[in-house]
């Protein structure tokens, strides 16, 4: 990578996807063949593959449903090794239409990534035309461009699993033990990925916007560690001292995540603003009568109402201390009783009614009956 490509990197804005548009048109200037480069990361709990990072975006193309890997011969043989493979969208396996984003190329040169030698997704570089083979230096040029690429989400993600584990190790020292870990966790990052996604064409979201509300949606209710277990796990309703005492995990969260920002020097790690939206929005409501600070409507991230709308469909659909599981529409029916009593975002739980079926996919993989990946 030359000087003037470090120097358009350091110029752009501060995010994956504006670092991918540059490498793009540097790239382009090898290799104008190239029309699209992108990137798909995979997540080892629902075993699939999701959109990213693109360098252009071609509206309702490419990959719109889950794409599985462990079940898809072809893609599980190529995420264990480590060249790329060319193939062509129009001859080769079906599987391979799925990366394919924009409409007019022919072909693409999809290379594994990894960190670590653990599999972490896929970058795909497209092909206007379907070449007979790659030269040895054009070979070289995209995995460069993909080793780079690797570099960049690699460095994000390691800061995002600093900060993860470290939750985790303070709930572990904590004696935390509250419902809402584990599988909860899991569960509800799944279902705000599924919401982000529905919501993405008329908010215009990236796919790293998305990706980022599924990683950081697992951290809304780190505060909760600072909350005793006699009220956590309390078999009943809730007092009203303890539930004012419940109410402080949010300020609790805002303090635990600025002070581990701070301890790792991750105060400048994109995204950050992200993180404290959640953590400090997820039980406002449109209405205004949330906490802490009684926000209303669009005062409320969007981040925050989907987190808020993900979190409570998985409170209503799983087992608590004083609680049984609703069923599905049960559950369904009460998040549309709260919004119309403006209480929570409406596209939000449309989002919800729109992909039931994907959230019974998710109840299913990872219901409180099994064991966390």
């Amino acid at each position: 990578m030359d000087a003037k490509v470090i120097s358009l990197l350091a110029n752009k804005p501060d995010t994956l996807n504006g670092r991918l548009e540059v490498l793009h048109e540097c790239l382009r200037q090898s290799l104008p063949q190239i029309t699209q480069s992108s990137c798909l990361l995979y997540d080892e709990k629902t075993d699939s593959l999701k959109k990213f990072l693109s360098s252009h975006h071609f509206a309702s193309h490419g990959m719109d449903e889950s794409l599985y890997l462990k079940s898809n011969q072809a893609l599980f043989t190529l995420c264990q090794q480590e060249e790329g493979k060319l193939v062509s969208f129009a001859t080769d396996d079906p599987i391979w239409q799925h990366f394919q984003q924009d409409p007019q190329s022919l072909a693409a040169s999809i290379i594994p990534i990894k960190q670590a030698q653990r599999f972490i997704g896929f970058v795909c570089f497209e092909i206007e035309h379907l070449p007979q083979h790659l030269s040895d230096a054009e070979k070289i040029t995209l995995s460069l461009y993909a080793q780079f690429i690797s570099m960049m989400i690699n460095e994000e993600l390691s800061l995002v699993n600093t900060l993860l584990a470290t939750v985790r190790a303070a709930r572990d020292f904590t004696d935390f033990r509250d419902f809402e870990t584990g599988l909860h966790l899991d569960r509800m990052a799944c279902y705000a990925r599924i919401i982000a996604t529905d919501l993405a064409k008329k908010h215009r979201l990236s796919d790293e916007f998305i990706e980022h509300v599924h990683i950081f949606a697992r951290l809304h209710d780190i505060g909760k560690i600072g909350i005793s277990d006699t009220i956590l796990n309390k078999p009943g309703r809730l007092d009203d001292a303890e539930r004012s005492i419940m109410k402080t995990h949010v300020e609790k969260g805002i303090v635990m995540l600025e002070q581990v920002l701070n301890d790792y020097n991750l105060v400048d790690m994109r995204d950050t603003d992200m993180m404290r939206n959640i953590v400090a929005c997820h039980h406002e409501y449109i209405d205004g009568s949330g906490y802490p600070k009684g926000l209303k409507g669009k005062q409320i991230p969007l981040e925050a109402r989907i987190a808020t709308v993900a979190d409570i469909f998985d409170a209503l659909t799983c087992q608590r201390p004083y609680k049984k599981p609703w069923p599905l529409d049960d559950a369904l029916a009460e998040l549309e009783k709260m919004q119309q009593a403006n209480k929570l975002d409406a596209e939000c739980v449309a989002a919800v009614r729109r992909n039931k079926a994907e959230f019974e996919k998710v109840m299913k993989a990872l219901s409180d009956d099994k064991k966390p990946l």
